[in-house]
């Protein structure tokens, strides 16, 4: 959780943490498995099969680093903003029935937020516990004031 003034937001920093120790061993057996199966089944077919599968994962990668740097989700005194790429997104804490957490006491996990707009989920978050401990609490201060 990263603290301003008025508003933090959601962090992914161990996501990204654990994504510079997991991939490097990833790309390590992805390189030791093209090696064989160009040893055992040279070929076309198998050098054009395998550029496709190394390309999938790049993208894979390419694709979680993207989320953890893009998605942001700020949380305000009375509402929470959720901004990726080109969306934004505002929910009021009134709006929000139920908050979940996927793995409970993590390092990081997915947050999923039931809303009268539906169901929003944020993977990866840092502390998710934390944060849905916050949600919960500015829900509850909403009925209060209501």
């Amino acid at each position: 959780m990263m603290k301003n003034t008025d508003c933090f937001n959601i962090t992914r920093e161990k996501h990204l943490d654990h994504m510079v120790r997991v991939v490097p061993f990833i790309v390590f057996c992805y390189a030791i498995q093209c090696f064989a199966l160009l040893k055992v089944s040279p070929g076309e077919f198998t050098s054009v099969s395998l550029s496709v599968l190394g390309g999938f994962l790049a993208c894979m990668i390419s694709a979680f680093i993207t989320y953890d740097l893009k998605h942001q989700v700020k949380f305000s005194e009375n509402h929470l903003e959720v901004n990726f790429l080109y969306h934004n997104r505002l929910i009021n804490y009134d709006e929000i029935w139920s908050v979940e957490t996927s793995e409970p006491g993590q390092t990081f996990s997915t947050l999923t937020l039931h809303a009268k707009s539906g169901k929003i989920s944020f993977f990866f978050v840092d502390d998710a516990d934390k944060i849905k401990k916050y949600i919960e609490s500015k829900r509850h201060q909403d009925l209060m004031a209501a």
